[in-house]
C-alpha cells in the first residue's frame, strides 16, 4: 500500500474508519458519465450503454448518472461525448449543483466556473432558462469552458473573464451562487493519479502542504465578494475537493461570524447518500454546533473523490 504522509500526519483522527479511507486511494479512479437532459440525439445514455453490452452500474437511481469500466480514453474519445450526450464527471462534484435545488428562470451565478463540469450540470437542471453567469480568468480554461458549454448546448451562459472576487457586478444582483473554490485537490488523489501524472513527481504531496496556505486567503476573499452578490432570501452553496477545515469548516464559520444575515440551512438532495456531518472540532480549533449541516463525502463511503459542500441562505 502507497504510504500517505499527509493524510496520516492530518486527517487520522478526522476520517473515521481511518484504514479503509487508506484503502480506498488504491483503488481506480472511477470513470462516472452524467448524462446531458439537453442533448438532441434521439437516444439516451443508458440506451447507448445497452447496445454495447457495457458492464455499467447506475449507484443512484434518482440520478442520470452511470459509473463505466476503463480505459477513461475511451469514453473521452467516444462520438457520444464529443456529441454531448454526457459528461465525464465525479459523483460527488454534483452534490453541489444539485444542493442549489434551482428554479428554471433563476438569475445564478457560478463563481469559479472552468473545466464547466458543474456549469453544464446547472444549465442542464435550469433548462437553459433564466440566466447563468460563469467566471473564469485564465483564458486557456476559459475556451475549455467554452467548448464544454458548445458541446453540451447550454444556451443560457455568459462568461466574464474575471476573478471572482474582481465581479463587476453590483450587490445582490444573484438568487443563487455557486462557489466551488480553488482548493488543495486533496480528494482527488488515487494510487493511479498520483502515480501517473507527471506534474505530481516532485512530491506533490509535500508540496501540497504548503500550497494551501496561499488558497485559504483566497477562499475567504471569493466567499465575502459572493456573499455581497447574492439576493437577500438567495442561495449560496460553498464546496471544494479537499479534506481540510482550514479550506471547509473555518471557511464556512468566517462567512457565518462576518455576515449575520447568513444561515447555514439543511443539504436536501431528494435520495439518500452516505455522507459525514461537517466536523465541529479539529485540531484545537473549535466551530459552531451549525457545521454538522454541512457535508463530508469521503471515497470509502462513496465511491468517488473526497468532497464538503455547505449551504446557506442569505436571510
Amino acid at each position: 500500500m502507497m504510504d500517505w504522509p499527509l493524510f496520516s500526519e492530518r486527517y487520522r483522527e478526522l476520517i473515521p474508519n481511518f484504514s479503509e479511507f487508506l484503502s480506498s486511494l488504491e483503488k481506480p479512479f472511477p470513470i462516472g458519465l452524467r448524462e446531458n437532459p439537453l442533448s438532441c440525439l434521439p437516444y439516451g445514455l443508458e440506451e447507448k450503454l445497452k447496445k454495447m453490452n457495457c458492464d455499467y452500474n447506475r449507484p443512484i437511481l434518482e440520478l442520470d448518472y452511470f459509473e463505466v469500466p476503463g480505459p477513461r480514453k475511451n469514453w473521452g474519445g467516444d462520438i457520444d461525448h464529443h456529441l454531448g450526450l454526457y459528461f465525464m464527471q465525479a459523483l460527488s462534484s454534483l452534490m453541489a449543483p444539485l444542493a442549489l435545488a434551482l428554479r428554471p428562470g433563476s438569475m445564478v451565478l457560478d463563481m469559479c466556473a472552468a473545466p464547466g463540469g458543474k456549469t453544464t450540470h446547472l444549465c442542464g437542471i435550469m433548462e437553459n432558462k433564466g440566466t447563468l453567469v460563469a467566471t473564469e480568468p485564465d483564458l486557456n480554461r476559459r475556451r475549455i469552458l467554452k467548448g464544454n458549454l458548445t458541446r453540451l448546448a447550454s444556451f443560457n451562459t455568459a462568461i466574464y473573464p474575471f476573478k471572482g472576487q474582481d465581479l463587476p457586478f453590483n450587490n445582490e444582483s444573484f438568487d443563487c451562487i455557486l462557489l466551488d473554490g480553488p482548493c488543495s485537490s486533496e480528494g482527488t488523489f488515487r494510487t493511479d493519479v498520483i502515480n501517473g501524472s507527471k506534474r505530481r513527481k516532485n512530491n506533490y504531496l509535500e508540496y501540497n502542504r504548503y500550497f494551501r496556505e496561499s488558497l485559504h486567503k483566497e477562499q475567504i476573499e471569493l466567499i465575502e465578494k459572493s456573499y455581497k452578490l447574492l439576493k437577500k432570501g438567495g442561495t449560496l452553496v460553498y464546496s471544494t475537493c479537499t479534506y481540510d477545515p482550514q479550506e471547509n469548516e473555518e471557511v464556512v464559520m468566517h462567512a457565518l461570524q462576518k455576515f449575520s444575515d447568513l444561515s447555514l440551512v439543511p443539504i436536501e438532495l431528494g435520495f439518500h447518500l452516505d455522507v459525514c456531518p461537517g466536523v465541529t472540532q479539529y485540531n484545537g480549533q473549535s466551530y459552531c454546533e451549525e457545521m454538522a449541516l454541512t457535508a463530508r463525502l469521503y471515497p470509502h463511503f462513496i465511491n468517488s473523490i473526497g468532497f464538503y459542500v455547505a449551504k446557506f441562505i442569505k436571510r
